[in-house]
């Protein structure tokens, strides 16, 4: 399910330094979009980020995101800002658009400039690359992909009163996965594209919500991104008009669902691991004390390493809870592994370890904690870590 009018490709430049990787992918839509945007709260900011948040600063309206990977255009100075200002300008002048309509966005490694004669050679070749085709998304996705290793893309089509409405998305990152974003006012990046028509401060709106219940809700590693971004581009082209409040709500579901099968793949790819893992915390005081703890487990290193063991450690859970900076009862605390209750109210249970190992050897885990001081729930996503994590990172340049 592809939305209508919008046109998607993805090519080798000749940036990545992988021989015969795609490296370079254009989202175009054939009218010009309303658009919503988050990027990364780092003091760190990649170039392509600073170019994105200048350009979407006015609320006008955007028509395509070029995208690359191989090379991160992050801490490059004056010249990756002119590097990521003529990636979009080039882009606008070879589809015809509107001088400032084009975004640009990077990921690879930090500190080296983008090749532009490359970049030049790509966007001539996208020309004839782009189309609505599966190839086409699959393409454009894998174009944007560094340590990946599958295709993340889905799609959610839903009616309103006078047609149907289809949402796309896509999302590449498997290491420094950590986002932490805000919106005008990674690496993970993520395009989203829709044939809505919403005007751009309720569709921030309805961006900002989203995330915070998936991409920010999902860490590999604990490190956030230089170029965190996630763009929403809604070019009105189903034809169904402006949404009544209730398809608006159809259309904010449609979204969370999409964000939330996107971040549920980030976690599923993280570099090396070797299970997806799901951490809940329930009957917090409030969601962000919910939400604090359940990043500082699924950061642990300790945790992390137990879970590839499959070792029903509740004492690494605790423990990093308790540093979360929420204040709780620890001897009301109920901890599941795996579905096996290892700790009650306070108290290490007698649980059968044999099982428990058996639980945790899956390719899915799961782990609860009840802190029984609220009414407020929040599910965290987050991977094991495994030998292969530190051997991928340990010569991520080289």
């Amino acid at each position: 399910m592809f939305p209508k009018g919008f046109r998607v490709g993805g090519v080798r430049s000749g940036i990545h330094k992988k021989e015969g990787k795609k490296d370079l992918a254009l989202f175009v839509s054939d009218v010009p979009a309303n658009a919503a945007g988050m990027f990364t709260k780092s003091v760190v900011k990649a170039a392509p980020v600073l170019v994105d948040i200048e350009r979407m600063k006015n609320g006008g309206k955007i028509s395509a995101i070029i995208a690359n990977s191989g090379c991160a255009n992050a801490c490059t100075g004056a010249k990756g800002i002119k590097d990521a200002k003529t990636m979009c300008v080039e882009t606008e002048k070879a589809f015809n658009l509107k001088a400032g309509s084009a975004l640009c966005a990077s990921t690879g490694v930090i500190g080296q400039y983008i090749n532009m004669p490359k970049f030049a050679n790509g966007i001539e070749l996208l020309k004839s690359a782009v189309g609505i085709s599966s190839k086409n998304e699959n393409d454009a996705v894998s174009a944007i992909m560094t340590t990946d290793t599958f295709l993340k893309k889905t799609s959610k089509r839903f009616k309103v009163k006078n047609g149907e409405i289809t949402v796309w998305g896509c999302v590449k990152g498997a290491g420094m996965i950590h986002p932490d974003m805000r919106g005008l006012h990674a690496t993970m990046l993520s395009f989203i594209l829709t044939d809505a028509q919403i005007e751009n401060k309720t569709l921030q709106k309805i961006l900002e919500n989203a995330a915070d219940d998936s991409f920010h809700c999902v860490s590999v590693d604990g490190d956030t991104s230089t170029n965190d971004t996630v763009i929403v581009l809604a070019n009105g082209q189903s034809k169904t008009g402006g949404l009544s409040p209730a398809d608006t709500k159809k259309f904010a579901e449609a979204l969370n669902e999409v964000t939330l099968s996107l971040a549920k793949m980030i976690a599923k790819d993280g570099e090396g691991a070797t299970k997806f893992v799901e951490i809940e915390i329930k009957n917090a005081k409030t969601k962000e004390d919910a939400r604090k703890i359940g990043a500082t487990i699924a950061t642990s290193p300790l945790f992390k390493t137990a879970l590839f063991g499959a070792d029903a450690n509740w004492g690494r859970a605790l423990a990093a809870a308790g540093r979360a900076g929420v204040n709780f009862n620890p001897e009301k605390v109920d901890i599941y592994m795996g579905g096996i209750c290892v700790f009650k109210n306070g108290t290490a249970l007698n649980f059968s370890e044999k099982s428990a190992k058996k639980a945790l050897l899956k390719k899915e885990v799961k782990a609860v904690l009840d802190l029984k001081n609220g009414k407020a729930s929040l599910k965290y996503y987050t991977c094991d870590f495994s030998y292969d994590y530190v051997k991928i990172n340990g010569d991520y340049r080289s």
